[in-house]
């Protein structure tokens, strides 16, 4: 099968690509950044999906498509140019859409976020639970879902993943994989009862692709079994790495009040859906995917984030010279938060 897969020079845009370029299909990838030199697994057409002509044309150019993966998104760590991520995530999505409508392309897959959500829950948060984004990310995700939702001329699937990570997942985790190679304690907020949803990349990149081939249409929740506490993911990593856990917890309330402060002064990289989500239960309820594509996660939390330690570790002077790459593959600035470097 031939796949179009945007945001294919991303973080989980180039792992889903050589997922399905593996399993044997043509994949041809649509950015904003310029093809990986090293990367000759697939194609990569530089252009912006704002662009609905180009984008329409350069598809034209590729021959018949199967479907089109749409995981291309900007994030919101780029506090000077918001206006262009609602762009991008907004209007790129709708000319996803003309394109698959022009071109009879018959399925869209889009990966949407929990950040569509923005407090906690004691229950798995199913596919009906209400929406209540409240940052720009997550405003223009829920926006560019209703596009896909009114084009019933489309067949779509909107999978909501909760923190996407395998081997090259960096961003914030970086903040936390350096605690835990020097050595330092880590910390909860709160009890570090609450339970957080992570999925893994492969486990995401094997939905994409029993969607593109499902006649089912509609919003689907994923994420990994068996979801442990914050408090003993964090242990298990500790123990991986053959230290002692040393954990100490945070009181909730001040925690997020002064996270709150310190990111409106631009001195925490952590924005308002990470401080309030961040002691937190938000576990996706993935019944309906396993039940209507027959889907199952194969890894764990734990395993998750040991995997992209562990790559983390290995790669860190590599990583901290990349240039030009994806938000998530590269690090991020404690800021602030390294003074906690000083009790640690």
């Amino acid at each position: 099968m031939r796949f179009v897969v945007t945001g294919g020079m991303g973080f989980f845009g180039s792992f889903l690509a050589d997922y399905l370029v593996a399993a044997g299909h043509d994949v041809v990838s649509v950015d904003r950044l310029p093809g990986d030199r090293e990367r000759k697994t697939y194609e990569n057409i530089q252009l912006d999906i704002t662009d609905g002509a180009a984008f329409e044309s350069a598809l034209r150019k590729v021959g018949k498509i199967d479907a089109i993966l749409h995981v291309a998104a900007l994030l919101a760590h780029d506090k000077e140019n918001l206006h262009h991520l609602w762009d991008s995530n907004v209007k790129g999505t709708e000319n996803v859409i003309a394109c698959a409508r022009a071109l009879s392309i018959s399925k869209v897959v889009f990966t949407s976020t929990n950040c569509v959500f923005s407090t906690g829950f004691e229950k798995p948060v199913g596919e009906n639970t209400p929406t209540h984004p409240i940052e720009i990310y997550g405003k223009s995700k829920l926006a560019a879902e209703a596009l896909l939702t009114a084009a019933t001329d489309v067949s779509s699937i909107i999978i909501r993943c909760p923190t996407i990570i395998a081997a090259g997942r960096l961003g914030l985790l970086t903040i936390l994989f350096d605690f835990v190679r020097e050595g330092r304690c880590l910390y909860v907020v709160g009890d570090g009862s609450n339970r957080y949803s992570f999925i893994a990349a492969q486990d995401l990149a094997n939905a994409c692709f029993l969607a593109s081939q499902s006649e089912h249409t509609g919003i689907y929740h994923i994420g990994s079994d068996n979801v442990p506490t914050m408090k003993e993911l964090y242990q298990d990593v500790m123990v991986h790495c053959g230290q002692e856990p040393r954990i100490r917890c945070l009181p909730n309330g001040l925690t997020q009040e002064t996270l709150k402060v310190l990111n409106a002064l631009r001195l925490s990289p952590l924005g308002p859906y990470h401080y309030r989500m961040i002691a937190a239960n938000f576990v996706f309820d993935n019944t309906k995917l396993k039940q209507d594509l027959n889907w199952k996660p194969t890894l764990t939390n734990s395993e998750i984030l040991i995997e992209a330690y562990k790559y983390y570790v290995a790669h860190l002077s590599e990583i901290k010279g990349r240039k030009d790459v994806s938000a998530h593959k590269t690090g991020v600035k404690a800021g602030v938060l390294n003074l906690l470097r000083l009790v640690s």
